[in-house]
């Protein structure tokens, strides 16, 4: 059975890059649409007296307006005739987010790379692949 749908993680970092690259040729080359899709790490609320914008607020609309510039520049990495790409920001854990969209959209395939930005960020958060390698229903392919 050919893809249809073919969902991609983005951050950034030039293992993203590869993946998108990867997911583009393949959903090119099977007529599928393509989702590139940012996820914003969702950060703890403030606190309960805080009524003006927070540092996290701040942070969070700093990284939706980092995902939008993103986006914008995957769509044209890899826009081509015939390709269908559309683009999402979505907000919480990266691995299950994908998941849930994955499942939601029930796409044929969930490409993401390796590893994501930035080795502490890694240790702290664990590795996305793995987490999406152990929960996600669909199919995903981890470029490296």
């Amino acid at each position: 059975m050919a893809a249809k749908r073919i969902v991609v993680g983005i951050d950034g970092s030039d293992e993203s890059s590869l993946a998108l690259q990867k997911a583009a040729d393949i959903a090119h080359a099977m007529h599928a649409e393509l989702k590139i899709v940012y996820v914003v790490p969702r950060h703890p609320p403030p606190g309960p007296a805080a009524y003006a914008i927070s540092d996290e607020e701040r942070r969070d609309l700093g990284e939706h307006d980092h995902a939008a510039a993103l986006l914008a520049q995957a769509e044209r990495t890899c826009r081509r005739p015939g390709l269908d790409v559309i683009t999402e920001t979505e907000t919480g854990a990266v691995a299950e987010t994908l998941a849930d969209l994955a499942d939601e959209g029930r796409a044929d395939l969930v490409v993401v790379g390796h590893r994501g930005h930035g080795a502490v960020r890694r240790a702290l958060l664990g590795s996305v692949a793995d987490r999406l390698m152990q929960i996600c229903t669909r199919p995903v392919l981890v470029v490296r």
